[in-house]
């Protein structure tokens, strides 16, 4: 097959909580692609940089100015956001790459019990491919915690 795969979970669980996480899996008996590979190894540093940003107390406009930036290839194919809020709803609070962001909209401080979505979309525009990734994360006292436990598929990340 030699394909990549990926699913945007989008679910209802346990007690009405909504949960969603991202993958990307390489399907195949070769080698993904070196292009492939750096754009899962690009996705995943925009999403675990952008987590280490959370902690209570930060406005959510901070988030926007102090992401990590895709780069240039990757801009046009990206996320409608790069974190939502998750709960008994999805997608608030939103906060927005700064290209979308719009003053005032979401000038709020994070919460220790908000549970937001930190996603990637990474491919180029009229690509053959793109890398979907989406962790659920909590905000803790003093920082957050990663609640997806779902590890990244290793070929994609070349060490497979």
């Amino acid at each position: 097959m030699n394909k990549i795969v990926a699913f945007d979970t989008d679910l209802i669980g346990c007690y009405g909580i909504c949960v969603d996480i991202s993958r990307t899996w390489w399907i195949g008996d070769r080698k993904p692609s070196n292009a492939m590979i750096y754009a899962m190894r690009h996705a995943h540093e925009h999403i675990m940089t952008n987590m280490e940003m959370l902690k209570p107390g930060v406005m959510i406009p901070e988030l926007s100015k102090g992401m990590h930036m895709l780069d240039d290839a990757f801009q046009a194919q990206k996320y409608g956001c790069m974190m939502h809020g998750v709960g008994l709803c999805d997608e608030w609070p939103l906060v927005a790459y700064p290209d979308a962001a719009v003053p005032g909209a979401f000038d709020y401080p994070l919460e220790p019990g908000m549970v937001l979505c930190v996603e990637a979309l990474v491919g180029e525009e009229g690509g053959d491919f793109s890398i979907k990734l989406e962790d659920q994360v909590l905000i803790t006292e003093d920082g957050y915690e990663n609640l997806t436990r779902y590890r990244y598929d290793p070929a994609l990340m070349g060490e497979g």
